[in-house]
């Protein structure tokens, strides 16, 4: 099994150091986790003291962020609390969206037979499928909007 990569302390401080004095705690929980998901994706995360052609890169990686939170503050600041879809549905493979659309409330086993899975794991996709469709339908409700 390979490793989990991960971002070290010293990567991290690159874009925290950058970061405004005061800034919501949620929106220092999206940078931080925005900036995982470039520098993961972009080079060699992990370095215990980022130098040279990495460190520079890190750097533009701080910038992009902190452009991207400006930016969402442009657009959806103010609106109160935003809900973000753990996107289940869009993971979901064909037989996983089937499955779902046959589900009838509690033929688990009989999903899992007909599709060779445990009963366990046909109740976690319909699970996480639920729980996506809820919060879709509770995010609508009339008088939820912020505008």
């Amino acid at each position: 099994m390979t490793p989990r990569r991960a971002i070290t302390a010293a990567e991290l401080a690159v874009l925290e150091t950058r970061l405004p004095p005061g800034l919501a705690d949620g929106m220092r929980e999206l940078a931080l986790c925005l900036f995982e998901a470039l520098v993961l994706g972009s080079g060699p995360a992990g370095a215990v003291a980022p130098s040279g052609a990495w460190a520079a890169q890190l750097q533009v990686l701080a910038d992009l962020v902190l452009m991207q939170l400006q930016h969402l503050s442009n657009e959806l600041g103010g609106r109160g609390n935003i809900y973000i879809a753990k996107g289940i549905n869009v993971h979901l493979s064909a037989r996983d969206r089937a499955m779902c659309a046959r589900f009838r409330g509690n033929n688990y086993r009989e999903l899992a037979r007909q599709e060779g899975l445990t009963e366990m794991r046909v109740r976690q996709i319909v699970d996480a499928w639920q729980r996506e469709q809820y919060q879709a339908r509770q995010s609508s409700l009339p008088g939820l909007d912020a505008d």
